[in-house]
């Protein structure tokens, strides 16, 4: 009858696995400090990037109170019937 041992590895083996084991977990960290630091620089430009659309507009509406109040109608008017289908 044969029997199911896992067999014994070098002392060498267990050694490039443990180095490979450590190598990954480095690695793994080093990716995710790379990854955060990204989303963290994307999420500060799409932040500035929303702030300074936010002040365009504010500027464009000051410029043209008049425009903007007949672009905000005919769009509440388009929005209205389009819902009431």
């Amino acid at each position: 009858m044969a029997t199911s041992k896992t067999p014994e590895l070098p002392d060498d083996l267990r050694e490039q696995i443990a180095i490979l084991r450590a190598d990954l977990a480095r690695l793994t960290a080093t990716a995710v400090d790379d990854m955060t630091e990204t989303v963290g620089a994307a999420r500060r430009k799409a932040v500035k990037s929303g702030y300074e659309a936010k002040d365009t507009v504010v500027d464009a509406v000051l410029a043209n109170p008049m425009s903007a109040i007949g672009i905000a109608a005919g769009l509440g008017f388009l929005l209205g019937f389009l819902t009431r289908r």
